[in-house]
């Protein structure tokens, strides 16, 4: 199923129908551009401004190995003050390359963009990559895409904070008091007023 969307006119297409039915290989972009993994930072800033793309390849041997995207090349190169022409590919791209297959549903991709935090995923068919769909692929598909991204994006954010407060706080085994950062002493867990009265130091 494909479904058409007219720019001038209010997408007229429930949840439901785009969850079942609308796949990633409908809405992916098939422009994929590949470098070096040899190649300096500086020549993968200019691939990708001369091809207007947010995302490159890394190729190994032919073999597809990593990805670059423009925030790798800023958090990496500008902001940490080093000349992309003195770095490479290899330095600065992610490894291995996330991705999916184009018979998955929009809503599973943008469930693993959020549960990996990242923007951009890449399609593949076998070894080969096919596409690449990224977050604002799949907002362009219906309006209310925006709400379900923003309800994973929430609730990934809180399920991370509750993981945090679940491995610093806890309860010391000896006093049990709620405490920040108990600590394993011979088995048990203390706080660190307990960890001293039993004779244990740092």
């Amino acid at each position: 199923m494909v479904l058409s969307i007219q720019n001038d006119m209010q997408a007229d297409v429930s949840i439901l129908e785009i969850q079942n039915e609308m796949l990633v290989r409908e809405t992916m972009s098939k422009d994929i551009f590949g470098i070096d993994i040899t190649s300096s930072v500086l020549e993968v800033a200019r691939t990708m401004m001369e091809n207007d793309t947010g995302s490159i390849i890394v190729k190994e041997d032919g073999d597809s190995t990593g990805i670059i995207t423009e925030h790798d090349v800023i958090a990496k190169t500008v902001v940490k003050n080093v000349l992309p022409s003195e770095m490479t590919a290899r330095e600065i791209m992610s490894s291995p390359i996330i991705a999916i297959k184009p018979s998955t549903s929009i809503i599973e991709a943008a469930e693993m963009m959020v549960r990996s935090n990242i923007r951009r995923l890449a399609v593949m068919e076998g070894d080969s990559i096919v596409g690449m769909i990224t977050d604002r692929d799949i907002i362009a598909i219906a309006p209310g895409l925006t709400t379900i991204l923003e309800e994973l994006i929430e609730l990934h954010h809180e399920n991370n904070i509750q993981q945090e407060t679940e491995l610093e706080r806890g309860i010391c085994q000896s006093c049990g008091k709620l405490v920040d950062s108990p600590m394993n002493v011979n088995g048990l867990m203390l706080c660190e007023d307990c960890k001293e009265e039993e004779g244990y130091y740092d």
